[in-house]
């Protein structure tokens, strides 16, 4: 795996709440995909208010497309249910 610290990282998805993140993330590094989550969300403030809620998923740049098609095949099985 490329060196983590001085890398561009990519969003490749917005949840809408930091559980949904977490599973992403858990998803992501199942296959491999090193990923960071980036939020504006305050713990003192435990509700999410538009974009204040909304947590970014972020990958090395190197790793953009095979973690975008894990999540294509991960939200076309749950639309499938």
């Amino acid at each position: 795996m490329a060196e983590k610290s001085n890398q561009e990282w990519i969003e490749i998805y917005t949840a809408t709440s930091d559980y949904e993140a977490n599973i992403i993330k858990g998803l992501l590094e199942s296959e491999g995909v090193f990923c960071l989550l980036k939020s504006y969300r305050v713990a003192q403030f435990p509700f999410d208010i538009g974009h204040l809620g909304e947590v970014k998923i972020m990958v090395p740049a190197i790793e953009m497309d095979h973690g975008k098609q894990i999540l294509r095949d991960y939200l076309t099985d749950q639309t499938d249910l």
